[in-house]
């Protein structure tokens, strides 16, 4: 992962902000809003075969939505909160692979 995106990463966790952790996928993904993302992730995931990366990012999403947000415990925002944080590790091994797989 990107060094910059690891280090908001680390922030973001230790100061228990899973919103704007679950933001970082949009960063990662160089997308200005969840549909964008989606549509991305779904081309990323087709591409690779890493359909796991759709499980992901609905973490992400869930955490970045309000109305989700405040009905899920304490608990359970950490516990998707790792996911996030997994997806971002995956995603951008993902991503650093096809990069570095198209000819030049």
């Amino acid at each position: 992962m990107r060094e910059s995106l690891r280090r908001k990463a680390e922030e973001a966790l230790g100061r228990g902000d899973y919103k704007a952790l679950a933001t970082l996928c949009l960063e990662l993904l160089e997308a200005t809003e969840w549909l964008e993302a989606w549509r991305k992730i779904d081309k990323l995931a087709q591409s690779s075969g890493e359909y796991v990366l759709a499980k992901f990012l609905a973490s992400a999403y869930a955490l970045a939505n309000d109305g989700i947000y405040g009905a899920l415990s304490p608990m359970t925002r950490e516990f998707l909160a790792r996911d996030i944080v997994v997806c971002l590790e995956k995603a951008s091994q993902v991503l650093e692979s096809q990069l570095f797989s198209q000819p030049l």
